[in-house]
């Protein structure tokens, strides 16, 4: 009886191997082409001449994305992202976004391994490519602290499920090359040094709240290099949290939120100028500056999506530059989200010491698929 058990196990796992494998090689990658475009207007382009009125709607190519997915063998399937930045379509040139790897299984414990060049899994929204964002614009807080790329870094990734029962939890921890903050922040290295290496890490849970909803937290870490002169480190804190509720198949109720806190030592900012004390000598500060978002995003008969996301941030160099803002937009996805259609109102407010200014800005992006990878998942 155990000798037939043993069999029938071994020729479920034969079966199950020959069938990724037959899978993997009999068809090619999976191959899709997402072209976002955008018609924008603003009243802030002529405020320096104590004007306010809305500029004339520009029409613009935002961006173009392929990607390219498939399964090298059962163990492992490979991802590769190519992108066409706007607005300028004959002066683009097609960059790579992201290359990496992931083992899905094989290894002990269950664990998952990803190299390569990838989107760092640290908080929420930082995973997601802005075509599968529900709003146009991105949060002020993600912008200023990691750019408009998000966290992408060369790096090695080990993900691995907790033993904690019913809910599932998952740890994931990076190591980085570390070329991400530079870049975000605008500080640009010319040491010639090779870049110090960064750490990440995202602890989650995954709570299931009843038939209809279930809520998911995490909380990650992130320190590096951010002045590649002085050595000086940084630190991120970031606690996310999405909530969904779906009724049925064709309403959902998405909200989501992050809050991110900065910690670090600095002689100088990010244009390189030296901080004095009053005396006029070098003076190492002390920074610790705080950025969050938090949106809803409402999808009724399937095709439609409503909103409202509210944003506040700090610099990461100094508490006294603040940016909030406030936004709300609607969604159309016909056809299986092949085609999205958004329009979205923005206000944002800037703070200086001695200086405020705000900008109303109003967006309609037209996006859409061609390939199994979808311009708006839901």
């Amino acid at each position: 009886m155990l000798r037939h058990a043993s069999l029938l196990s071994r020729a479920c796992v034969l079966l199950v191997f020959i069938a990724a494998a037959g899978h993997s090689q009999s068809i090619n990658p999976d191959i899709s082409v997402i072209p976002a475009f955008l018609l924008q207007t603003n009243d802030g382009e002529k405020l320096g001449e104590g004007k306010r009125v809305f500029s004339r709607p520009d029409l613009s190519f935002q961006e173009l994305e392929i990607a390219i997915q498939s399964y090298l063998n059962p163990f492992a399937k490979a991802n590769v992202m190519l992108a066409l930045p706007g607005p300028d379509v004959e002066a683009g040139k097609l960059g790579l976004e992201e290359a990496y790897v992931t083992v899905v299984r094989g290894l002990p414990l269950d664990l998952n391994l990803r190299f390569g060049k990838y989107r760092v899994d640290y908080g929420k929204l930082n995973l997601m490519h802005p075509h599968a964002w529900p709003f146009v614009s991105q949060p002020l807080s993600q912008e200023r602290f990691f750019g408009e790329e998000g966290l992408n870094d060369l790096g090695i990734s080990a993900s691995v499920l907790l033993p904690t029962g019913d809910i599932y939890s998952n740890l994931t921890v990076d190591l980085l090359r570390g070329l991400s903050i530079g870049e975000a922040v605008g500080m640009e290295d010319t040491t010639g040094n090779r870049p110090y290496y960064a750490t990440s890490a995202r602890l989650m849970g995954f709570f299931p709240l009843g038939d209809n909803s279930d809520l998911e937290v995490g909380l990650s870490g992130y320190t590096g290099i951010h002045d590649p002169y002085n050595r000086d480190r940084f630190w991120y804190a970031n606690l996310d949290f999405k909530y969904k509720y779906r009724p049925d198949a064709y309403t959902a109720l998405v909200i989501q939120g992050e809050y991110l806190h900065n910690t670090r030592d600095a002689w100088q900012d990010r244009d390189l100028t030296p901080y004095k004390d009053a005396n006029g000598d070098p003076q190492r500060r002390s920074i610790g500056t705080s950025g969050m978002y938090l949106f809803a995003d409402y999808q009724f008969m399937k095709l439609y999506s409503v909103g409202a996301r509210f944003d506040w941030t700090e610099s990461p160099y100094s508490a006294d530059d603040r940016a909030q803002g406030a936004a709300v937009f609607f969604g159309y996805y016909p056809v299986e989200e092949t085609l999205g259609l958004r329009l979205e109102y923005q206000h944002v407010k800037t703070d200086l010491p001695g200086a405020s200014q705000s900008v109303n800005a109003i967006t309609l992006q037209a996006l859409f698929s061609l390939g199994p990878h979808k311009a708006h998942p839901f």
